[in-house]
């Protein structure tokens, strides 16, 4: 799967010769920082080796590569929700800091979102944001969706308590 975006940026399906290049790129404490703990600081090739493993094994068709030429700079892709909320997903992303404000991710959570309403059913596609994080929300707003609220203190991260956003989109062909 690849998806071009404009200006020699695409989405695309991860390979196992990206390691190198996301983990160069996602070795970044500011990265790390609007993402959950999970996502490792530093993040070294071996973490990028074991997640490019586990992606192709087990969540192919819902994590994507954003590159740059063939260069892995970022990742976009959803969790589908389980039991009741099965039609939903959570939409999360990433991409290095010097492709940062270039519109790219814009670009990339439009193309994802849509993709993952027409292709894998999705009714609602929602993503958390930390309050700090006024990238995120505004490229969420840009792609149409909706703060639907504020979780008080719910997120520590580095010592701290901070606000999270929920943002929302919902399928416009579902009624």
């Amino acid at each position: 799967m690849q998806f071009d975006l404009g200006g020699g940026y695409c989405v695309r399906s991860f390979l196992y010769g990206d390691a190198s290049s996301l983990s160069r790129h996602g070795n970044n404490a500011k990265i790390a920082r609007n993402l959950r703990d999970s996502f490792p600081n530093p993040y070294s090739i071996e973490h990028a080796r074991a997640w490019i493993q586990h992606v192709k094994e087990y969540e192919a068709d819902t994590r994507f590569i954003i590159a740059s030429g063939q260069e892995a700079i970022g990742e976009i892709g959803f969790v589908t929700q389980l039991d009741v909320h099965r039609f939903s997903a959570e939409i999360g992303y990433w991409v290095s800091e010097e492709h940062w404000g270039k519109g790219i991710m814009s670009k990339a959570v439009a193309y994802v979102s849509d993709y993952a309403f027409a292709k894998k059913k999705i009714v609602r596609l929602f993503a958390d944001v930390v309050e700090y994080n006024e990238g995120s929300c505004k490229v969420l707003e840009r792609c149409g969706y909706q703060c639907e609220g504020v979780l008080r203190k719910h997120i520590y991260k580095g010592e701290r308590f901070y606000d999270q956003f929920l943002y929302a989109k919902v399928n416009p062909n579902v009624s």
